[in-house]
């Protein structure tokens, strides 16, 4: 069965991260400073929104296939998974050091051969030393790939455990991890930048992946009132948007009390869980929603279709801009999103969809 509307969620969470990097760099301070503007300067929950959608539509695809195929799927699995990210993933990493960062090609031999192998292996969130080096968003499409391995390795052992017990161990894990790493970076004593890089990777996010994997084994199972709350009808997809707000008011209250986020513990452990619960339900409203995404919501569902382009074209976009010093705040937004969009739609229409379809 396909969720169309999730595609209104993609378009959310690339817009998210394309606003906090225009508030950061093009000085558009005044849309984000009021308090509705919560959201937008902390726009890099764009990122967590992808992984709770990663967690979900990645399992259901590998554990279907997994029930098929439990032999052979794995290779199949990665090899469309490789499809989908590769081609795009390595023209906009070129696109970025010819026209953002051409001295990295002026680097020692040893060091862009470090770079290079870091990125076409896809470890280079693992290191300061590489994690932003080319085109910075690519970081979260290695945890992607990661997450990927690791998923059609753990997946029937995930089907068995079932939702609850899955979610219960992943959450676990990622506490554990993320606590473990305030005794090696004390909050509140300079080390934000490694916290920052050592927590939102694996095994530090599998609460927010472990958020959409527990959703896809409830779609999966089709038992439990969870499963009959997901079942579509208007009542049930408000009843979750309701929990999503609830949350969300709750996750940007808790970000309001406590904005140095990276000097206290508690938010380090536990902050980010509570966002990926908001995100979760916010996808259970969009699993159960009636519309199917047509009419006026046709323009935003196609902003999540070339979501993937917008994500990876909009940094490379966004530094060219701000070499032209009268472009910046709202003006720098509006000629960043139309260019990130056509970019975004050549990309999808003459690359990522063709490698898609192609035949095995």
């Amino acid at each position: 069965m396909q969720y169309p509307l999730i595609d209104v969620l993609r378009a959310i969470a690339a817009l998210l991260v394309m606003v906090v990097h225009v508030t950061a760099l093009g000085q558009w301070t005044r849309f984000a400073e009021p308090l509705w503007g919560l959201p937008f300067r902390n726009g890099w929950i764009g990122v967590d929104l992808f992984l709770v959608i990663s967690g979900f539509v990645i399992t259901l695809s590998a554990a279907r296939e997994h029930n098929e195929n439990p032999l052979g799927f794995k290779r199949a699995f990665m090899k469309r998974r490789l499809r989908r990210l590769v081609p795009l993933y390595a023209l906009t990493c070129v696109v970025y050091v010819l026209l953002v960062r051409p001295e990295l090609l002026t680097y020692p031999t040893a060091d862009i051969a470090r770079i290079v192998l870091s990125y076409v292996f896809f470890v280079q969130n693992m290191s300061p030393s590489t994690h932003d080096v080319i085109n910075g968003p690519t970081w979260s499409l290695a945890l992607e790939m990661q997450f990927y391995v690791l998923l059609v390795l753990s997946v029937r052992h995930l089907v068995r455990l079932g939702p609850g017990r899955s979610l219960l161990f992943l959450t676990a894990i990622a506490w554990g991890w993320r606590y473990a790493s305030t005794w090696v970076f004390v909050p509140g004593q300079g080390g934000d930048e490694l916290q920052s890089i050592y927590t939102t990777q694996l095994p530090g996010v599998l609460d927010t992946f472990g958020m959409g994997i527990a959703l896809a084994l409830v779609v999966l199972n089709k038992q439990g009132r969870v499963a009959r709350s997901l079942q579509m009808s208007w009542a049930h997809s408000f009843g979750w948007a309701a929990a999503s707000g609830t949350l969300l008011a709750l996750v940007g209250a808790l970000l309001l009390n406590w904005p140095d986020y990276w000097s206290h513990t508690g938010m380090i452990v536990f902050w980010r869980t509570l966002l990926a619960m908001a995100f979760a339900a916010a996808l259970a409203a969009c699993i159960a929603c009636p519309l199917r995404g047509g009419g006026l919501l046709r323009p935003v569902r196609y902003l999540g279709q070339i979501s993937y382009g917008i994500y990876l074209w909009h940094i490379p976009v966004l530094l060219s801009l701000l070499t032209l010093p009268t472009l910046r705040g709202g003006r720098l937004f509006m000629v960043l999103f139309a260019g990130t969009v056509v970019l975004g739609a050549l990309s999808w229409h003459l690359m990522e969809r063709k490698w898609i379809t192609r035949p095995s």
